[in-house]
């Protein structure tokens, strides 16, 4: 009968993520080990290699959005809502996202696959699908190629902005009120009768 373990995987995996985030693949294995509470030797009999090691750890955070279903409140709150929410996990998941796409054998379709639980078009879905209800209710005009404009607008700017907050510009945060200006930028243009992209 085998000896139970005395450090989980888990616990292995998040002092390799710590590691990994802060000095990226580069970091040493001996260093993770050490964070770990483990020997370099546990830690290679649990993983083949650094790299297998790498993409174990650096899963990034699942997304978890707010239930807008049924909701009856304005498109500039709902969007607000959601952006927010997207903010948040932008900000948490760009240390990760960093370290794994600048790895040479970084593949989104192989990380879609590998964490499928992810669901990263869930994000352009929900601000679609906010937009979409806010038209048929009559709240915007605009027709499904400024909508998916809008869509494309609204998640790569807070995307850059996660990014950008990683890099330090702005002292690292912007406020909450850039992201709602945003919005209301977005709203305003899906508003405007006639105008096409």
């Amino acid at each position: 009968m085998g000896r139970s373990k005395q450090v989980s995987d888990e616990a292995v995996l998040a002092a390799a993520k710590a590691v990994f985030v802060e000095h990226g693949f580069g970091a040493s294995t001996r260093e993770v080990a050490r964070r770990a509470g483990i020997s370099e030797a546990v830690l290679y009999q649990r993983y083949k290699n650094k790299v297998a090691l790498f993409f174990a750890a650096m899963i990034p955070p699942p997304i978890d959005l707010p239930s807008v279903a049924g909701n009856t409140s304005g498109i500039e709150d709902e969007l607000g809502a959601l952006a927010a929410s997207m903010m948040r996990y932008f900000r948490e998941a760009m240390p990760v996202f960093l370290q794994v796409m600048t790895h040479p054998s970084f593949s989104l379709n192989d990380l879609a696959h590998r964490e499928s639980h992810l669901k990263l078009h869930g994000l352009i879905d929900a601000i679609a699908a906010c937009l979409e209800r806010h038209r048929a209710r009559g709240a915007i005009s605009s027709d499904g190629a400024r909508i998916q404009a809008a869509t494309l607008t609204l998640l790569s700017t807070l995307h850059s902005l996660a990014l950008f907050e990683r890099m330090g510009v702005h002292g690292g945060s912007f406020p909450d009120e850039a992201v709602r200006n945003i919005v209301g930028l977005i709203v305003a243009g899906l508003a405007r009768e006639g105008v096409r992209p």
